[in-house]
């Protein structure tokens, strides 16, 4: 049979083999969500040549077009559950800029290896104010790429390549640009991610923050964290033992030192940022560190607690469903002098935490609770990021990622523009944004009224 005689015969064929394979270079990088349309190019290839080569009849078009149809509509399925989204832009004046750090805190044994004489080995990442951003490169939201990817995919029982795909995704900060110079140095807020998170699982906030004219630092718990940079270029992995399940006899006296830990690493980070002006790093020196505001998820919430009971320059703190149940009483009874702004999830309005977070409260008369409804713990992350399935597979709470993530950054602005931010900072904001935000979802909760 001629060619022309298959272009009649297979029209569909043809089509095929001729318009997928530029088709996918169009669409980038490959992704799992395309194997489908990979695979699918690839049978039409092989089909496609045979007819040529007179080895392989072409009669079964019915049971192509199928596999056909199947392949599109797998593809496109999985494409839409689990997109390439952008990071939400940050709305401030200042593009942003960001760097990263490793550091040894020498003072510091690691609890969580076996190796003698092993230091805590920590790494963190500052979001600021750029002045020029034309010839620096974004940087990807998650940097560490599928060797963070593919541990956050097992920690959830996924495929190993399910979350790969986010490892292409780009932030809106560029690496190591230069800071924009100012009168007076920038306040600093510190941020912790919960258990089983990482670093840039806030990077909404810190590029929120750094737009505006406040710097933040996002910090790596090590071995709370799913991979972090160490400074030999190796990577340390999630521990899953380092917080055993709650009926683990062990459990108490584990979850105690993990939140120690992260509280100490939020020092060890101030420590070496003191360390570092003294040493007039080029960027570091244009922060105050005579003051900071620390936002912290979960476990960073707790270690936040603890990190500002220790250091007096933590004078606002703002917790995202605080677990302070490991701290005990004895140790949250003596308040946190600071300004303190607490957010509790529906999800966690019930559970013995609150019973801890009531008398953190009642010893802390600068700070106050509220509940956004509508919301689980993880709504207060960039879970949203995942898949737009996640409300309706309960996930996330049933409040849209929009609402939910602008009354965030609205209220992160607000409280830490308000309680740290110089003046320069406060007169940029203007009224409006330094307005403590009101929202229908946003319940102020009395501390008579916790368990």
């Amino acid at each position: 049979m001629k060619p022309l005689e298959y272009l009649y015969k297979a029209p569909i064929l043809w089509g095929l083999s001729l318009l997928l394979p530029p088709l996918l270079l169009v669409l980038g990088k490959p992704r799992w969500q395309l194997m489908p349309l990979y695979l699918l190019t690839l049978v039409s290839l092989v089909l496609l040549l045979g007819h040529l080569l007179g080895k392989i009849p072409f009669k079964n078009t019915k049971g192509f077009t199928l596999f056909m149809t199947l392949s599109i509509l797998l593809s496109l399925l999985a494409s839409l559950a689990f997109p390439i989204s952008d990071v939400p832009k940050p709305l401030g004046p200042y593009e942003v800029g960001t760097s990263i750090y490793t550091l040894t805190d020498l003072t510091r044994e690691e609890p969580y290896t076996e190796a003698k004489d092993d230091q805590r080995q920590i790494a963190y990442q500052i979001w600021y104010p750029a002045a020029s951003t034309t010839t620096h490169q974004r940087l990807p939201w998650i940097p560490e790429g599928t060797a963070l990817t593919r541990t956050l995919a097992r920690s959830f029982g996924f495929p190993f390549f399910m979350l790969d795909h986010t490892a292409q995704i780009l932030s809106n900060s560029y690496l190591d640009a230069p800071i924009f110079e100012t009168k007076t140095p920038y306040s600093v807020v510190l941020l912790s991610h919960g258990w089983q998170g990482f670093r840039t699982l806030h990077t909404d906030f810190a590029e929120h923050l750094a737009s505006h004219g406040i710097v933040a630092i996002s910090i790596d718990h090590t071995y709370g964290a799913q991979a972090v940079p160490l400074q030999d270029g190796t990577y340390a992995f999630l521990k899953e033992e380092a917080l055993p399940k709650g009926s683990d006899p062990n459990f108490k006296e584990a979850s105690r030192l993990l939140m120690t830990t992260y509280g100490e690493d939020v020092l060890s980070v101030i420590k070496d940022l003191d360390e570092k002006k003294l040493a007039e790093d080029a960027l570091i020196q244009h922060l105050d560190l005579t003051a900071f505001g620390h936002l912290g998820h979960s476990t960073g919430g707790g270690g936040g607690i603890y990190s500002a009971m220790k250091e007096p320059r933590i004078l606002a703190q703002m917790g995202l469903d605080p677990w302070v149940e490991p701290l005990g009483h004895e140790f949250l009874s003596t308040g946190f002098e600071g300004h303190g702004l607490f957010i509790r999830s529906t999800q966690w309005n019930q559970g013995p935490n609150n019973a801890y977070l009531k008398t953190l409260l009642q010893s802390s008369p600068k700070s106050s609770l509220y509940e956004m409804e509508d919301t689980n713990h993880v709504d207060f992350t960039m879970a949203y990021m995942y898949s737009p399935l996640a409300p309706y597979i309960g996930f996330t709470g049933s409040l849209v990622p929009d609402v939910s993530s602008t009354l965030q950054k609205d209220l992160l602005l607000s409280f830490f523009a308000t309680h740290l931010g110089s003046e320069e900072v406060q007169e940029a904001l203007g009224k409006e944004l330094l307005t403590f935000p009101s929202s229908p979802h946003l319940v102020p909760i009395s501390r008579e009224v916790l368990p």
